[in-house]
C-alpha cells in the first residue's frame, strides 16, 4: 500500500522543476536545501516536512539522509542543525528528474499543500518574465569598513610578531539591498553552471528567516558509501585572470613565501589531527594550484580507507577535531579564535561554519561555508576572509576579500 502511495506521489511531484518545488517549500515554511557537488552536474533538492530543523549531534554514521548546517562558533560537544530528507529529488543538468524519494506518500496533507503551492508557482512563472526587471538596488553605505578591516589586520600582524599566534583568518562583510524580484533559485542555477569545481548550495532556514547561497571550494569532511574518507587543506589566494579578463594558465602561477607557508600551516594542522587519534595510514597529495571561481589557491588532499582501518566513524571524529580549521580560524586554534571573537567586530553566524548533505545515497559531504551570501529582510550580506601572517599587508588583504566577494557577485549580480 505504501509503495503505491509513493509511486503515485512521485507521479504528482514529477510535474515540477526543482526551482518550483523549492519555491513551494519555502513558501510553506519547510526547511529545504538545493546543492551541487564539485565536478558533478546533478542538482539535488531536499525538503524536510515532519520535523523541520532539529538539533542533534553530528554523528554522520548514525544519521538518516538529511542536510546539516552549523555556525562558525561550534564546539565539538555542541549540536548542529539537521533537516531530515522527507523528500529528496535528483535532477540532471538539463533539469530532468532522475530520481525521487518521497517518504510521506501522496495522501500526506503537507504533500498535498506542497503540490498545490508548486502548481500555483508554475502557473505564475509561466505568465510573467522578470528577466529585464532591476533586481539590484544599492550598496549599503559603510565608509568605515575598509579602514576598520585594515586596522584589524594591523593588530593581527602586531599580535603575530608578539608570538601570540602564527596565523589568524580575519573576515568582513559587504552588504547590498535587493528587490522582491530577486529569485534565489535562479541565482543558485547560475552559480551551479558557473562553478563546476565548487559545492554550490541554497539553504532555507525558516526559523532564522534567512537563506544562505554559496559556492564553496573547500571540503571539510567527506565519507563515501564505499568507506573512503577525504579532507583537504586550501589556502593561499591570487587572481586567476589578467587585467583583460583572460584566464592565466596554472603553469604561469608563482606562489610567494607568504602563501606557501599559509597553506603549509593548514596541512600541518590536519596531520596533527590525525596524530591525535594515532592515525598514520593516510594518503597525502599536493600541494597543487587549483582554480576556484576568479581565484587560484594552493590545495593538498588527504584520503583514508576507513574499511581497512575498521573506523566507520572517522568522518564524525575528524569533524570535531578539524573545525574550525586553520584555513578559517588560525594557528594555534585557541588564541586565534579568541582574537577573532574580540577583534573582528561582528557575528560570523553560519559563514565559515560547515554545511552539506549527510547519508544521501550513502555519501556524506560537509563543506566549509565560504564564498557565501546571507539573504534576509531585503539585505544581501556577502562574507569574505583572508589569512593573516607576519608578512601581510593590510591593503592587499582588503583586495583579497573584495576578490572573494566578487566570486559570487560577478555571477549572480545581474540576478539581484
Amino acid at each position: 500500500m505504501i509503495s503505491t502511495q509513493i509511486r503515485t506521489a512521485q507521479s504528482i511531484l514529477e510535474r515540477f522543476e526543482a526551482e518550483e518545488l523549492w519555491k513551494a517549500a519555502k513558501e510553506l515554511g519547510f526547511p529545504c536545501a538545493m546543492w551541487k557537488l564539485p565536478y558533478t552536474s546533478e542538482i539535488k533538492l531536499l525538503i524536510s516536512i515532519r520535523e523541520g530543523i532539529r538539533s542533534c549531534q553530528p554523528d554522520m554514521e548514525k544519521l538518516s539522509s538529511g542536510f546539516m548546517i552549523s555556525p562558525f562558533h561550534w564546539n565539538e560537544n555542541d549540536n548542529v542543525l539537521f533537516m531530515e530528507g522527507d523528500i529528496i529529488a535528483v535532477y540532471s543538468e538539463n533539469g530532468q528528474l532522475e530520481q525521487l524519494d518521497n517518504k510521506l506518500g501522496e495522501e500526506h496533507p503537507e504533500i498535498k499543500k506542497l503540490v498545490h503551492s508548486a502548481s500555483q508557482i508554475k502557473e505564475k512563472d509561466n505568465r510573467g518574465n522578470l528577466e529585464n526587471l532591476p533586481l539590484l538596488t544599492a550598496t549599503l553605505p559603510d565608509h568605515d569598513t575598509k579602514a576598520r578591516f585594515e586596522r584589524t589586520v594591523e593588530l593581527a600582524v602586531s599580535a603575530i610578531k608578539q608570538k601570540q599566534f602564527h596565523k589568524v583568518v580575519l573576515s568582513r562583510t559587504k552588504k547590498l539591498t535587493y528587490t522582491e524580484h530577486f529569485q534565489p533559485a535562479k541565482a543558485f542555477q547560475k552559480l551551479a553552471k558557473a562553478y563546476a569545481h565548487a559545492f554550490v548550495s541554497l539553504v532555507n532556514l525558516p526559523e532564522q528567516k534567512e537563506l544562505w547561497l554559496g559556492a564553496s571550494p573547500e571540503a571539510l569532511v567527506q565519507q563515501t558509501a564505499d568507506g573512503t574518507f577525504k579532507t583537504m587543506s586550501l589556502a593561499g589566494t591570487q587572481k586567476a585572470k589578467d587585467k583583460n579578463g583572460i584566464l592565466l594558465p596554472k603553469y604561469d602561477i608563482r606562489w610567494g613565501q607568504k602563501e606557501i607557508e599559509e597553506q603549509a600551516l593548514v596541512s600541518r594542522y590536519i596531520i596533527e589531527c590525525f596524530k591525535k587519534i594515532r592515525l598514520r595510514e593516510y594518503l597525502e597529495t599536493g600541494p597543487k594550484t587549483v582554480l576556484a571561481g576568479n581565484l587560484y589557491h594552493l590545495r593538498s588532499d588527504f584520503e583514508v580507507d576507513t574499511n581497512a582501518l575498521n573506523f566507520p566513524e572517522l568522518s564524525s571524529v575528524m569533524l570535531r577535531l578539524l573545525h574550525p580549521t586553520s584555513a578559517i580560524c588560525g594557528v594555534p586554534k585557541i588564541p586565534s579564535l579568541k582574537f577573532i571573537s574580540e577583534i573582528e567586530g561582528y557575528d560570523r553566524s553560519f559563514y565559515s561554519g560547515f554545511l552539506g548533505p549527510v547519508q544521501v545515497e550513502g555519501d556524506s559531504n560537509l563543506f566549509v561555508n565560504l564564498r557565501t551570501v546571507r539573504l534576509k529582510d531585503g539585505i544581501a550580506t556577502f562574507f569574505a576572509g583572508a589569512g593573516i601572517t607576519e608578512d601581510s599587508i593590510p591593503e592587499r588583504e582588503w583586495e583579497e576579500t573584495e576578490l572573494k566577494c566578487d566570486t559570487l557577485l560577478k555571477v549572480i549580480g545581474k540576478e539581484f
